[in-house]
């Protein structure tokens, strides 16, 4: 593949690709030199997909709930404000 087809197979822009290359070596995926022009292979461009890839990690994300929504959450303040809800969606005191 080109740059072009690379770049649009994995979702980002061109220039990334080549500020991968030029400016973090060894993060993007490996590209192949052929005379002046890069070409990636599709097996080296999934490989980095699947090196890059997030793993869900569901304990953590249920600890950072619960933080969230600590003892008292939705308890009002002292100042009367409740303070788990935003500006947004507080109801407005006329």
């Amino acid at each position: 593949m080109n740059i072009d087809q690379a770049a649009a197979y994995i979702g980002i822009a061109k220039s990334t690709l080549y500020t991968w290359r030029t400016r973090r070596p060894g993060f993007g995926p490996r590209a192949v030199k052929v005379g002046s022009a890069l070409r990636y292979r599709r097996s080296d461009l999934d490989s980095w997909i699947e090196d890059h890839a997030e793993t869900p990690d569901f304990e953590t994300e249920e600890s950072i709930a619960s933080d969230n929504r600590g003892p008292g959450a939705d308890q009002v303040t002292t100042s009367g404000r409740q303070s788990s809800m935003s500006r947004r969606t507080r109801p407005r005191h006329r």
